[in-house]
């Protein structure tokens, strides 16, 4: 007799387990989804390759799940009213950085998911706006000197209560020590991408997934801070994430993650 009442009480702490942790689903979305080697390189652009980092943060930490974006353009491409819903999400926020709630909504239910992640990455001269391999085009091609920096823009939505959860921007120079950006070969195209690459996936896409993280689990995820200087720009909506039982005592229970990296290339 003790032992069954053994097994109903590890039965019983087994099963409140299993119930109390709860998964989200947050669809991830580069501004650049439908972009396809568009560039002279046929280099992926920076929203798709820090998007597929934060896909991969959320997919390896099994407390987010997020379809590849491979599922995400094979879904969207069969259905015609889908993907106009998408492209005018992603036009929109990559020109006026705005957000097309009511389209954000269809995008979410479509993929059986509450939150959207919507990123942007874009290379900023002045008032100019470029791609970032465009960018390395022009520099290799004039030889120029030039001061350029890469931002990328992010937002949370959920897609339940039409509202922001949370958005953050990054920033960075694009240049090495004698500030330039380019490449005369594809050798030195390829290094360019390699160090891009190593932006995502070691400094912003960690930061992003992480933030993002916090917003349905606030407390849990443990912030990793990259050791170099960070600078960042972050705004905050913090609704009781998605309906959820969680209930926060205040600002604090989020934490934060700050981020915008000043990293040499």
């Amino acid at each position: 007799m003790k032992i069954w009442a053994k097994i109903v009480v590890l039965l019983f702490f087994f099963l409140g387990n299993c119930v109390s942790a709860e998964t989200f689903k947050v669809v991830v979305l580069p501004v650049d989804l439908f972009s396809v080697c568009e560039n002279y390189y046929c280099f992926p652009e920076m929203s798709e390759i820090i998007a597929d980092d934060v896909i991969s943060n959320f997919n390896k930490q099994g407390k987010i799940i997020s379809p590849m974006l491979y599922d995400v353009r094979k879904k969207v491409s069969e259905n015609a009213l889908l993907k106009s819903h998408t492209n005018t999400v992603l036009t929109r926020y990559k020109n006026t950085n705005t957000l097309d709630f009511t389209a954000l909504r269809t995008i979410a239910n479509a993929f059986d998911a509450k939150s959207v992640l919507v990123i942007n990455s874009m290379v900023y001269q002045n008032s100019s706006k470029r791609s970032v391999w465009e960018v390395l085009e022009v520099s290799t091609a004039f030889e120029a000197l030039n001061t350029y920096t890469l931002e990328t823009n992010a937002v949370l939505t959920d897609n339940v209560n039409n509202i922001v959860m949370w958005s953050g921007k990054y920033k960075r120079e694009l240049a090495d020590n004698e500030n330039r950006f380019w490449a005369v070969n594809s050798a030195q195209a390829n290094s360019q991408l390699e160090k891009l690459r190593f932006y995502s996936r070691d400094i912003v896409s960690r930061i992003i997934s992480e933030n993002v993280t916090l917003r349905f689990y606030p407390k849990v995820t443990k912030p990793v801070l990259p050791a170099t200087s960070v600078k960042t720009q972050e705004t905050d909506f913090r609704p009781n994430p998605l309906g959820t039982s969680t209930k926060l005592q205040d600002d604090k229970d989020y934490g934060e993650i700050h981020s915008e990296t000043i990293f040499d290339f």
